[in-house]
């Protein structure tokens, strides 16, 4: 049986163009709404700074991702240093606890 050619060629379909700017999207951290703004400050600061300080450059995103990093160390630290404080009596972290806790920490980093 032969087969039917097409009458009709396919109309082409012009190609579109997106007036949005052309940079990458802010990654998505469902933990920063239960963290408070202070904190976050706090984090980015010591980001800026550690990125300040080396020689190399750093891109946004790998800003983002070392203060993506610096959050659950943070947070092991405030545990401890709450354990420490609840330990003397107290219900709240001083930065006596937190010194204490860097203390420990890199002690027992370097044996």
């Amino acid at each position: 049986m032969p087969t039917k050619q097409a009458s009709k060629k396919p109309t082409v379909i012009s190609k579109r163009s997106s007036t949005r700017e052309r940079k990458a999207p802010q990654r998505f951290r469902p933990s920063a709404s239960e963290m408070p703004s202070w904190l976050e400050t706090m984090l980015h600061d010591i980001a800026l700074k550690t990125v300040a300080s080396s020689s190399l450059p750093f891109e946004a995103s790998a800003l983002a991702a070392l203060e993506e990093a610096l959050e659950p160390l943070l947070e092991e630290l405030c545990k401890k240093a709450l354990q420490r404080a609840l330990a003397d009596g107290r219900d709240e972290i001083t930065i006596d606890d937190i010194q204490a806790v860097t203390k420990t920490v890199t002690a027992a980093k370097k044996k």
